[in-house]
């Protein structure tokens, strides 16, 4: 499946998620492809659909905020039809509040990025001095190479990875305000996959704007007997009118049933697009 690709890009870096599921994926299918990393899941999905060499590990939901519709978003919108997702992954959040010292009660001073802030803020409110320094950044990677220049009673927020990355302590863990929260990661690039009993397909359906036309869709599943596990929808060109459907269900594209039931469900459909069918986590 990965033998064609050579190159990784990954959101963010210094000990991003994004490259933690890399290489929890990189290990679970024996790989090492050279690594670039790119600021945001707009870059990473166009670079993928300009480069066939290449694929990205972007992060499409969370358990506390759902699906992540930029990915989505822009994933069906490539201009290279092939692009698909390849593989998944699932990995825990915990952010940690990082340091040089090993005294936690010693700090004074926070750099972190917007987000890292508003995910940890009943820690931060709660557990941190008061007066508490607080510097922005850009990203986790920026906030580690900024401790740099701080004093010992600096901290940061990151990962485990961005401690080892940067020879930090971690002083606290899952700092954030959703205990348990899980990260899915999906793999996405110019290729395909076979089946293998345990898989999962991915589509995109544009709907007729008439009642009963997602229910109509349905139908077709129950017909024959396939499970959704997941369905979203949103505008289209920020039209009421135009409605864009994502479905995840059980089974392969290539299977016969499901062959059959994409068929049967075309004719009832604006469009409908496969954007991956791939082992089921």
């Amino acid at each position: 499946m990965f033998e064609d690709f050579n190159e990784v890009i990954c959101l963010g870096m210094g000990g991003s998620y994004s490259e933690i599921a890399k290489d929890k994926l990189f290990k679970a299918y024996d790989l090492f492809l050279y690594q670039r990393s790119l600021n945001s899941i707009k870059e990473c999905i166009e670079y993928v659909d300009e480069n066939a060499n290449a694929v990205t590990i972007l992060p499409v939901e969370t358990t506390y905020k759902g699906i992540i519709r930029e990915t989505i978003d822009n994933l069906i919108q490539t201009k290279n039809q092939n692009i698909q997702i390849l593989a998944e992954t699932i990995v825990p959040v915990n952010d940690c509040i990082l340091s040089k010292t090993t005294e936690f009660y010693s700090i004074s001073g926070l750099i972190a990025n917007p987000n890292a802030l508003s995910k940890c803020k009943t820690f931060i409110r709660d557990e941190m001095p008061r007066q508490l320094n607080v510097v922005i950044a850009e990203n986790m990677d920026e906030s580690a190479r900024m401790l740099q220049n701080y004093n010992l009673t600096y901290s940061v927020i990151g990962t485990q990875k961005t401690a080892e990355i940067y020879n930090l302590n971690v002083l606290k863990e899952h700092i954030e305000d959703f205990q348990n929260n899980q990260k899915r990661f999906i793999v996405i690039g110019d290729g395909s996959t076979k089946p293998t009993g345990n898989d999962k397909t991915s589509i995109v359906i544009f709907l007729n704007d008439r009642q009963g036309a997602l229910l109509d869709i349905v139908q077709v599943f129950v017909k024959y007997h396939i499970n959704i596990t997941q369905i979203n929808s949103k505008m289209v060109n920020n039209n009421a009118g135009e409605q864009a459907v994502f479905i995840d269900f059980d089974g392969h594209k290539e299977d016969d049933v499901i062959k059959k039931m994409l068929s049967d469900i075309v004719p009832l459909t604006r469009g409908i697009r496969v954007i991956g069918s791939y082992s089921a986590f």
